[in-house]
């Protein structure tokens, strides 16, 4: 965006601290930027800069500060797409909490499909899972390799249990064989 658009931007927490930036020069801003958390409004000018207030589900989670000429429009669309990827992750995150959950027997049958419905994944599909192992511990991009290999479809779960051990929970759609499967990990 940066690039694009030619403006400076800066994203901080609720206390002021940088958590990313486009420049050194904002890394002053966090004063106004802990002023601006506590104010009501979702936009404002401090300083020439433009602040945006970035949500969670009603909570705010971060401040981006755009800097630049003509920045409202380009710091507006730059907060929105910052909000998105908060919840996309987030509800990646629950998703690969929840395939773990599961694997490791820690929920209840009523919590199962309630919360499968809610994230929603389908309950009653077939699945494969398997548990991939790296014997040289050296080997520690596993998770990534899975993701390209097997991530293609949506709804299959890759997960890391640990920096050695892998879990591809694979969705087997009509044509699908757990053998072939097997046989290509």
């Amino acid at each position: 965006l940066k690039v694009i658009a030619r403006v400076d931007f800066c994203i901080m927490d609720t206390d002021g601290k940088e958590a990313a930036s486009t420049t050194a020069s904002m890394s002053g801003c966090g004063p106004e930027a802990v002023a601006f958390a506590k104010s009501p409004a979702d936009s404002q000018e401090i300083h020439g800069c433009q602040y945006f207030k970035i949500l969670d589900e009603q909570q705010l989670e971060y401040i981006l500060i755009a800097a630049g000429e003509d920045v409202y429009m380009v710091g507006k669309m730059a907060a929105f797409q910052v909000q998105n990827l908060l919840t996309a992750y987030k509800e990646r995150f629950d998703k690969d909490n929840f395939i773990k959950n599961l694997l490791l027997d820690n929920l209840l049958l009523i919590d199962i499909y309630s919360r499968a419905k809610k994230l929603h994944i389908q309950a009653d599909v077939k699945r494969t899972v398997m548990m991939i192992e790296t014997a040289n511990s050296r080997d520690s991009n596993v998770l990534e390799m899975m993701r390209t290999f097997f991530g293609g479809n949506t709804k299959d779960f890759i997960t890391a249990v640990d920096e050695n051990n892998v879990i591809v929970v694979k969705d087997l759609s009509e044509g699908d064989n757990p053998r072939e499967i097997e046989r290509m990990a």
